[in-house]
């Protein structure tokens, strides 16, 4: 199965993504799954499609993507605080982007996540190397997502695993037999990336997410 757990939709203060148009897109693009994470707000969706709860939650350090979960995760806890919330709500934590330098983890990575996220669509190829290297060296299962903010980035980036449903897809990823797919993003698309995040961090107040 191939599915991108890294989507936001309206329900980010960043994003406007309707979350039917999503999963028209997600089809369109042949995934099968896909999860809609928005920024530290929880919405369970019910849409025509196999889609996995889940939350990009602000860490006191940096992003950590929740899956799985059956309620909302808290936004401003220290790591290891976001983790166990995480597992109370039976999810599973991820470090999101761990070396993009909005947003991401970086130095202040504590080794308590059930996964990294070593492709993201919106970081160039040393930063998700990087992500991939870290995987390799503590063996840690790894996830990839395009952290869409566009119908256009949809399946940009995406991961297999052998999997028929939502808990097979579960006991997949943490196995590690997750295998990431898509382009890294470029220098000039990350100019442009750069370019519209400062006019949407203006537009909201310069109120970090």
């Amino acid at each position: 199965m191939r599915g991108d757990v890294h989507i936001h939709s309206k329900y980010s203060p960043d994003s406007k993504l309707e979350p039917d148009q999503i999963v028209k897109t997600a089809k369109s693009k042949g995934l099968d799954f896909i999860a809609i994470s928005d920024h530290n707000r929880f919405i369970e969706h019910k849409l025509d499609f196999l889609l996995i709860n889940g939350e990009e939650v602000s860490s006191a350090d940096g992003h950590v993507l929740a899956l799985f979960i059956d309620g909302e995760i808290p936004s401003g806890l220290s790591q290891e605080e976001t983790v166990d919330a995480i597992h109370d709500k039976n999810g599973i934590a991820i470090c999101a982007h761990p070396f993009r330098s909005v947003n991401g983890i970086g130095a202040k990575f504590r080794n308590v996540y059930d996964a990294l996220e070593t492709k993201n669509g919106r970081c160039k190829l040393e930063c998700n190397t990087k992500g991939q290297n870290l995987a390799a060296e503590l063996k840690r299962p790894i996830t990839a997502g395009s952290d869409s903010h566009f119908y256009g980035e949809i399946g940009r980036v995406y991961m297999e695993v052998d999997a028929s449903d939502a808990e097979s897809l579960r006991k997949g990823i943490l196995s590690g037999s997750a295998r990431t797919r898509g382009n890294d993003l470029t220098s000039l698309g990350q100019l442009r990336l750069y370019v519209k995040l400062g006019k949407d961090y203006s537009a909201r107040g310069f109120k970090k997410i």
